[in-house]
């Protein structure tokens, strides 16, 4: 367990959904003001494991609750079914699983039963968890206010099918030597388990850019080294909206992680780096998605 899940607690909350119990670990940001209250209602921030993950294991790459106890935001972390989540590629073992529904039916308990601003719902993702953060924006308009994507492109289905009904704000923290999720585009692949297909990066992002009205130029910066010897670096790019489409449009904001791998920057080392890549730590991924989210809706 992380450093912040020491300091801070969590509440096990169970749903039922399509008959089926399903399981979401809650931070309430409460449980850190010494008997205070919280005069407003506060973001929610949804974090999804990737395949194979659980919400603890989450909780432990992100840190996010220490984020949310520091920030008065309140965290979940669901749980999917045989860890994993049905994000539109269409997998035989996933694919009779409805993921939406039950993050639908969530974010209504949680509105209902905590003082949550339902205009300030986030959700952000790694990998698999990743790809379904922007499945479930497609699919849910307007559940979601902004998305976070880490280790997930753009898959073919998501590329080839309707596109989104409303534009959403969205930042992706990629690898560009990420060996299971290729920035080129091709077979998603680890331990030569292949699980369908991704497009190029670059043919991902403009699946966004049009989505969200987007301005197709950027404004692009080089990060300042965090750790000399890491043998990594950050690139981010900033797609902005016009003045012509700030009613319609919503931003994106990408890093590109040279030589960085199918990881979280700054996480743990989850899997072997043969497998994976390697785990940068020149960007603070947890802290800069808050930061991205709330400047939403700021």
């Amino acid at each position: 367990m992380s450093m912040s899940s020491k300091q801070v607690s969590w509440t096990s909350i169970e749903l039922v959904c399509s008959s089926r119990k399903r399981r979401t670990l809650l931070f309430d940001p409460r449980v850190c003001l010494d008997g205070e209250t919280l005069d407003t209602e506060r973001p929610l921030l949804i974090a999804f494991h990737g395949g194979s993950g659980q919400a603890e294991q989450m909780e432990k790459l992100t840190g996010f609750m220490a984020l949310g106890g520091e920030q008065n935001f309140f965290v979940a972390y669901p749980q999917g079914i045989n860890r994993g989540w049905n994000d539109g590629r269409d997998l035989p073992h996933r694919r009779e699983i409805d993921d939406v529904e039950f993050i639908v039916k969530l974010v209504q308990h949680l509105c209902e039963s905590f003082p949550i601003d339902r205009q300030r719902v986030f959700a952000c993702g790694i990998s698999n968890g990743g790809f379904f953060a922007q499945y479930l924006a497609v699919r849910a308009p307007g559940l979601i206010a902004a998305v976070a994507s880490v280790a997930a492109t753009v898959h073919e289905p998501m590329f080839n099918g309707e596109p989104p009904a409303e534009p959403v704000a969205i930042m992706f923290v990629v690898g560009k030597d990420d060996p299971v999720v290729p920035f080129c585009g091709g077979d998603i692949e680890l331990a030569r388990k292949k699980a369908g297909r991704v497009v190029r990066f670059d043919q991902g992002l403009n699946y966004w850019i049009a989505a969200n009205h987007a301005d197709s130029h950027c404004v692009e910066t080089v990060l300042p080294l965090l750790n000399d010897e890491d043998g990594t670096r950050v690139v981010k790019r900033v797609f902005s909206v016009s003045e012509t489409q700030k009613l319609e449009g919503k931003p994106l904001v990408v890093c590109i992680v040279e030589g960085g791998g199918h990881a979280w920057p700054l996480g743990w080392q989850y899997y072997r780096e043969k497998f994976i890549g390697r785990t940068s730590t020149q960007f603070e991924t947890s802290s800069e998605i808050v930061r991205f989210f709330l400047d939403q809706t700021s």
